[in-house]
C-alpha cells in the first residue's frame, strides 16, 4: 500500500508539472506579443512617438522638418535627420546620380526650412484595444520661385519658369510589427521641370549629438553606405531603390558627402529622374540597429513548451512501469 501511495503521489506531481508546462507554452507567447507599447502625442508642431525600442520626435513647424530619434534602453546618442532642400540639376555625366560639385544646379533650391507645415492629426490602428500603428503627415504650405532673379546671370541659358505651386508631404508611419523603426513617405507634387533629362534632388542632412544635449550636433560616427542603407553608430536610414509616379516606376540614385557650415553633417542626396507633372511617391525608413526585440519569437516558446510536455509524459510512463 505504501508503494501504491507513493506512485499516486508521483502521478499527482507529474500531472501538476504537465499542467504547468502547458500553461507556460500558452502564456509566454501571449506575454511576448503584448510586451510592446506605443505612445504618441502632438504639441507645438512636434510629434513624439515612443515604443519600447525607439523614441522619436518629428518636427514640422517653424523649422526644417526634423526626425530626431534615440534608443530608450541605450540612450547614449541622439540621431537627427533634417529635410533640407529640393532642386533640379543637370546630370552632365549621365550616371543618374547627383554628383555634388560636378552636376550644376538648373534651379534655385526650394529650402524646406523656410516653409510652414500643416499637421494632419493622427490616424491610429488598434487591436483588442491596443494601438498597433500610428499614421500622420506634415504638408508644406509655401510655393517656390525657381528664378528669383529672372533669367539673367547664371540662369541666362535656361528658360523662364513662373512661381511653382509645389508642395511636399511627409507621411509618417510607425507599426508595432517593426517597433525599432519609422517609415515615412515623401510626396512631391507640382514641380515644373526645366528639362526632361535632368534630375530632381532631395537633400537630407544627418547628424548625431550626446543624448539630451541637443547641441552640439556633429557628423555621425562610422557613417557608411551598405547597399541601400546609410548606417551610422547604432542607427540607419534605409532608402528604397525605386519610387513611383502614377503608374511609372523610377530608379532612385543616392549619393552622400560631408557638409559644413550651418548644415554641418553628412548630406544624403536622393535623385529622381524626370516624372513630368505626375506626383512622386517615395518611402524611406529611419531606425535603430540595436533593437531589443527578443531573439526567440513566440512560436519558439510554443515549441519549447511542447518538448517539455513530451519529456514529462515519457517520465510518467517510465514511473508507471
Amino acid at each position: 500500500m505504501a508503494y501504491l501511495g507513493d506512485l499516486l503521489q508521483n502521478q499527482k506531481k507529474i500531472i501538476f508539472a504537465l499542467l504547468a508546462a502547458v500553461m507556460i507554452g500558452i502564456s509566454i507567447p501571449g506575454a511576448a506579443a503584448q510586451s510592446h507599447h506605443l505612445e504618441y502625442e502632438h504639441s507645438a508642431g512636434i510629434v513624439t512617438l515612443n515604443t519600447d525600442e525607439i523614441n522619436i520626435r518629428v518636427v514640422g513647424a517653424n523649422e526644417q522638418p526634423h526626425f530626431h530619434w534615440w534608443s530608450p534602453t541605450n540612450p547614449e546618442f541622439d540621431y537627427h535627420m533634417r529635410f533640407l532642400s529640393i532642386y533640379e540639376v543637370d546630370d552632365i555625366n549621365e550616371n543618374d546620380v547627383y554628383d555634388h560639385g560636378v552636376d550644376p544646379h538648373i534651379s534655385t533650391k526650394f529650402m524646406l526650412p523656410t516653409t510652414d507645415w500643416d499637421f494632419s492629426g493622427f490616424e491610429t490602428e488598434t487591436e483588442e484595444g491596443n494601438v498597433t500603428a500610428v499614421h500622420f503627415n506634415f504638408t508644406s504650405l509655401s510655393g517656390f520661385d525657381p528664378r528669383p532673379e529672372g533669367v539673367e546671370g547664371e540662369w541666362e541659358h535656361y528658360p523662364a519658369i513662373p512661381d511653382m505651386d509645389v508642395y511636399v508631404q511627409i507621411l509618417v508611419h510607425i507599426d508595432m510589427d517593426r517597433p525599432n523603426e519609422v517609415k515615412f513617405d515623401l510626396v512631391i507634387d507640382g514641380w515644373v521641370w526645366t528639362r526632361d533629362d535632368s534630375l530632381l534632388v532631395f537633400q537630407f542632412v544627418i547628424t548625431e549629438s550626446n543624448h539630451g544635449d541637443g547641441e552640439p550636433e556633429n557628423a555621425p560616427r562610422h557613417f557608411h553606405r551598405n547597399e541601400n542603407k546609410f548606417q551610422f553608430s547604432n542607427a540607419y536610414m534605409e532608402y528604397e531603390p525605386t519610387a513611383h509616379a502614377n503608374q511609372n516606376t523610377l530608379q532612385v540614385g543616392a549619393s552622400f558627402g560631408e557638409t559644413s557650415g550651418l548644415f554641418a553633417g553628412e548630406s544624403v542626396y536622393l535623385s529622381f529622374p524626370y516624372f513630368g507633372n505626375e506626383t512622386l511617391f517615395y518611402d524611406p525608413i529611419v531606425g535603430l540597429s540595436d533593437s531589443s526585440t527578443p531573439l526567440v519569437d513566440a512560436s519558439t516558446y510554443v515549441l519549447v513548451g511542447a518538448v517539455a510536455v513530451v519529456a514529462l509524459v515519457v517520465v510518467a510512463l517510465k514511473l508507471r512501469k
